[in-house]
């Protein structure tokens, strides 16, 4: 018997896949989000710097607030990358470098790691990433893993305490 979290049991070529795991990743958090209530809307033109519309909440059932959310697939080794534009691009011509850039808050609120082996979600506000190198280890996001007050208190308040708390 398979596993919900099997992968590639077909073997498609690994470029192919991936590519295709990040879109079923978009749509598995989407579901995910709208079966806890949320209203979320995927991103039909591809290319941007977030692939999802969710609507939070500045505070529990009170006003909300559209955040632009980043998909990532938490790798193998356990840690989310906070970059993008590898492999992006019409040209095809992956340039180490040039084309990469790091997330800020110009281009999204809020990346959603997604665990390939659990379907665990790790909210993690863009904010908090501006002092972390280009990923993160998702054994230092523990706070962040399906915390789902993140979405219901999105205001500086409820952040910045949060942020506090991560560890170093």
């Amino acid at each position: 018997m398979g596993k919900i979290t099997d992968l590639n049991i077909t073997g498609l070529e690994k470029g192919k896949f991936s590519a295709l795991l990040g879109d079923a990743n978009e749509y598995i958090v989407t579901g995910l989000l709208i079966r806890l209530g949320f209203d979320t809307a995927v991103m039909v033109v591809k290319g941007q710097p977030y692939d999802l519309l969710v609507s939070a909440f500045k505070q529990p059932k009170g006003e909300r607030v559209p955040l632009r959310s980043q998909i990532k697939t938490v790798s193998k080794g356990g840690s989310i990358k906070f970059e993008a534009g590898g492999r992006a691009g019409v040209n095809r011509h992956y340039i180490s470098g040039v084309k990469t850039y790091k997330y800020t808050i110009e281009h999204n609120d809020l990346i959603i790691g997604v665990d390939i082996q659990t379907l665990d979600l790790y909210l993690i506000p863009t904010r908090f990433i501006g002092k972390w190198g280009k990923s993160k280890a998702i054994s230092k996001l523990q706070s962040l893993k399906n915390n789902w007050d993140i979405l219901l208190n999105w205001n500086d308040v409820f952040l910045t305490k949060l942020e506090a708390n991560l560890p170093k």
